[in-house]
């Protein structure tokens, strides 16, 4: 037992610096964005933006047309919107800019591989529940910028997916059918310690705005000096999603608790409030 857990600590330190080395070295393979989320994307940062411009390839892709239509008809408070267009001027460049990264970030969870897709689907809907809870804690404490949090809290964790993509390919090139060579501790560990930085370099790859970077960087503590910092209200929301239960692994309850303590401390957060806020996960997420 103890040779076999040597071995998988240096087998994990291993693959961990391959992992760590190649995205120093711009040489991990990231996804690219979505084409038709680069063109929308392309459109509303033009000066000379025009809505109407936008029609053609949000109708091109049906899901994308799908989620904003959706998006259109809660924002009129259930007032169904039935043309894309009207969707689109109704929702605002700024909201389209969020829900356009939100279905470009979405794409990066799926794959034709059942053990990818098993984990990430539940990868995915924590960074959903994460992303709910720090635009709702960044209402609460005051920070103007909730849709930097929102953002910021679903691309949390989107490292994880691409890792673990680049694993299960480094396993059949190497295996060539013989057993697995990554056990499930290999397997976690690795992603748990590098996904963060490959998550900045996903951001940095998109071009996205410093402050989301940053809280994908740097939501690993809290930053004291800067209360009102997007990586605070994702570190608080982590730690309440993984405390109802939305996780992708063993967690620690106690540190969990110290987290939210800490983090409602810092923030000035309503503990009853908070409390609200996370009981009420279940039914958001089935609505998403």
């Amino acid at each position: 037992m103890a040779t076999a857990t040597a071995t998988n600590a240096r087998l994990i330190s291993e693959v961990e610096r391959i992992v760590l080395t190649r995205v120093a070295a711009g040489k991990l393979v990231l996804p690219t964005m979505p084409a038709v989320a680069t063109k929308c994307l392309e459109i509303i940062r033009n000066p000379d933006f025009n809505f109407k411009r936008l029609v053609e390839p949000v109708e091109s892709e049906p899901l994308l047309a799908t989620m904003l239509l959706r998006a259109a008809s809660s924002a009129a408070n259930g007032n169904s919107v039935s043309s894309v267009d009207r969707a689109i001027s109704r929702l605002g460049a700024a909201r389209l800019k969020t829900l356009l990264l939100e279905y470009a970030s979405h794409a990066v969870f799926k794959s034709t591989d059942k053990r990818i897709a098993a984990a990430s689907k539940a990868i995915w809907d924590h960074s959903v529940v994460v992303a709910y809870l720090s635009r709702d804690i960044a209402a609460l404490t005051g920070n103007s910028d909730g849709d930097a949090c929102y953002l910021a809290g679903l691309l949390h964790d989107i490292g994880k997916p691409v890792v673990a993509a680049m694993l299960l390919d480094a396993e059949k090139n190497l295996a060539r059918g013989a057993p697995s060579w990554l056990d499930l501790d290999v397997w976690t560990s690795t992603i748990e310690t590098t996904h963060r930085k490959v998550g900045v370099a996903i951001a940095t790859e998109w071009k996205l705005p410093e402050e989301i970077t940053a809280g994908i960087r740097d939501c690993s503590d809290y930053d004291s000096a800067n209360r009102g910092a997007v990586c605070n209200m994702v570190r608080l929301a982590n730690a309440l999603a993984k405390r109802e239960g939305y996780t992708t692994g063993p967690i620690d309850a106690d540190d969990v608790d110290a987290m939210i303590m800490v983090g409602r401390s810092l923030l000035g957060a309503d503990e009853d409030i908070i409390t609200r806020l996370a009981t009420s996960l279940k039914t958001r997420l089935a609505s998403a």
